[in-house]
């Protein structure tokens, strides 16, 4: 399942709030924002082009979609998630957001942002791998 941690050791995982001026649904496997707040959980919104990626927002087994002001979890760097290439990736090549609307991902280019590192290879687009999530970025 497309935004689902992958290993029982992905303690770093914590929650926040889709903030209150999300529109619409946001997806499993979506890179998150932070956003500022004065609350005390993090507040997250779906990243954009030169944002700064927190961390993958988590597949839960009662929602398909979250929305505004609900309870989340989102996978920072070091926890492996499930996630859709767009096409064919080899195991062990750094991996970038192919889409932000399908919230796909490809092989990166050299100057592309890395999001994370393919576990597994994908022979066509479509097909889910585990990808170990790297290091906050900016798309």
């Amino acid at each position: 399942i497309k935004g689902r941690k992958v290993l029982p050791a992905n303690t770093d995982s914590f929650s926040g709030i889709i903030d209150s001026a999300v529109t619409g649904n946001v997806v499993p496997g979506t890179p998150m924002k932070i956003v500022a707040t004065s609350a005390k959980l993090p507040h997250f919104a779906p990243a954009a082009s030169g944002d700064i990626v927190a961390g993958f927002l988590e597949w839960n087994v009662i929602r398909t979609a979250y929305v505004a002001d609900t309870l989340c979890q989102v996978s920072p760097a070091t926890n492996v998630m499930y996630m859709e290439a767009s096409g064919a990736i080899n195991a062990g090549v750094n991996v970038t957001m192919d889409s932000l609307t399908n919230i796909t991902v490809k092989a990166a280019g050299s100057s592309d942002p890395v999001i994370g590192l393919a576990l597994e290879s994908a022979t066509a687009a479509g097909q889910l791998i585990r990808v170990k999530i790297g290091a906050p970025v900016e798309l």
